[in-house]
């Protein structure tokens, strides 16, 4: 989904020849729609997965994104075009939170970050395969070809069990304990047990926490819905603090991918005279992602989340602006033919820093600051503030170019992906091989400093961050049971 509106708008926008021919402002709401739509999506998609289950929830989405591909297919109209737009927003802020809330209950601490790096190689992937198909077919054949993969989805994850922790909630014991099994490489019952009661006492001491609460006074069970009780947790500081971190974080990554531009690319790289034929510098683009990903995943035990997090955020602030003089001194510059192929290099280099950390960085990071009273909320808040401002960044991005130029926009992103850099200098800490209590006490009023930047192994044995893992993030599924 995420590919299509870089192929269609390449087709259309500006393009007479064609009949669905947009302008600016179409283009600009063409691209920005699924963004907008998402945020609310997102909020629902707490409530639909705690009904359905993540497994059940994710296999559901695909319906409606089935239809999204078939209508868009046949669109004979812009406003068919703004409709499928807005399945798609819908259909990407459904399916955020069950696939990382299931990421986040099946995985073990040690893997767990790579978990959620393979997330953005897929979706990668999916846009590498999009693209590829648009090299060889026009966009309506593209979309129904594309048709077919909501309907393997649903069946493959027709194969894998539901959340262990979500059984458990839903006092399915046998059901989780199987799950277990299946996830943990077909072993015996036995060999999940330990893990298995750490779960049900877990649970076990959530039902007692909010009985705690609800006599203290601090939660009101007769009056307060779920969502109250989540409001109430939201403005304890514990939460509000990382909640800031994450938010500016994704911000960050936004404007260090250049995001705004992403819809656009098939035009700007005409615009930048790039050689060679823009869709294959798309493929590029997500291969070059890919091999990113996999380079992160690589360095990332070694060296930490901070540290890449610095080195990427740098390298790409100066990219960035790198491409900003290009545009201002070089980009009629006929005496220099050579210098063609160096905004397409840049570009292809920070393609390659999205996937070494700059994207899956706050994704990680929602996954494991945030303590289990107000977890929910704030990671429904989170995942929706990355759509609000994508497409702020999409929908205000023509308007931008049009008035400071090509070089302004990207000097722009460039300074503040640099004060990103800066940021990150001064308030990122370093989360991994560190267990989730450890995290949380970052965020305390007497943080350990040293802790604080340092990449450091949790003295847990692997079975002991085993249950720790399942402890600690399946609060807000126990407190349902």
């Amino acid at each position: 989904m995420m590919g299509a509106s870089t192929l269609i708008l390449g087709a259309l926008h500006g393009n007479p020849n064609e009949e669905l021919n947009m302008d600016d402002a179409q283009a600009s709401w063409f691209g920005s729609l699924p963004y907008f739509c998402t945020p609310l999506a997102n909020f629902a998609s707490g409530f639909v997965q705690e009904a359905l289950g993540r497994r059940g929830s994710g296999m559901l989405v695909n319906i409606p994104i089935f239809a999204a591909w078939i209508l868009l297919s046949f669109a004979d109209s812009i406003a068919t075009l703004y409709v499928v737009a807005i399945i798609m927003g819908v259909c990407i802020g459904l399916s955020e939170a069950p696939l990382n809330s299931y990421l986040g209950e099946i995985g073990e601490p040690h893997i767990r970050g790579t978990l959620i790096t393979m997330t953005s190689t897929a979706i990668s992937t999916g846009m590498t395969i999009m693209y590829g198909l648009g090299v060889f077919f026009d966009w309506r054949t593209t979309a129904l070809i594309s048709s077919i993969f909501p309907v393997l989805t649903f069946a493959l994850m027709s194969q894998i069990p539901e959340s262990p922790a979500w059984l458990i909630s839903h006092n399915r014991l046998d059901e989780a304990k199987k799950a277990l099994c299946w996830l943990r490489g077909w072993v015996g019952p036995d060999e999940v047990e330990e893990e298995f009661q750490n779960l049900l006492m877990y649970a076990k001491k959530s039902a007692k926490e909010a009985k705690a609460s609800e006599k203290t006074g601090d939660i009101d069970s007769k009056t307060d819905c779920l969502l109250m009780t989540q409001l109430k947790a939201l403005t304890n500081k514990n939460v509000l603090r990382p909640l800031r971190l994450v938010l500016i974080s994704f911000t960050i990554t936004f404007l260090a991918v250049v995001s705004g531009m992403r819809p656009y690319s098939i035009n700007e790289l005409n615009a930048l005279n790039s050689p060679v034929d823009p869709k294959i510098i798309l493929i590029l683009f997500q291969i070059l992602f890919i091999l990113g990903a996999v380079a992160y995943g690589s360095f990332l035990r070694d060296f930490g989340k901070r540290k890449i997090a610095l080195f990427s955020n740098g390298i790409a602030a100066a990219s960035i602006i790198g491409i900003g003089v290009f545009c201002s001194f070089f980009l009629d510059a006929s005496e220099y033919p050579y210098l063609v192929w160096f905004p397409s290099i840049l570009l292809l280099v920070i393609n390659f820093l999205s996937g070494f950390g700059l994207y899956a960085l706050p994704w990680q990071l929602m996954s494991e600051v945030f303590p289990q009273a107000g977890r929910g909320l704030a990671t429904g808040i989170s995942a929706a503030w990355t759509h609000l401002v994508v497409s702020a960044l999409i929908k205000s991005y023509l308007y931008i170019k049009a008035w400071v130029g090509l070089s302004g926009v990207m000097y722009l992103y460039g300074a503040t992906t640099f004060l990103g850099f800066l940021y990150y200098y001064l308030y990122l800490p370093e989360t991994e091989g560190k267990s989730l209590e450890q995290i949380e006490s970052y965020f305390t009023d007497d943080p350990d400093l040293e802790e604080f930047f340092s990449v450091r192994r949790s003295p847990a044995t692997d079975a002991e961050k085993i249950g720790l893992r399942s402890n600690k993030e399946d609060h807000s599924y126990g407190s349902t049971a």
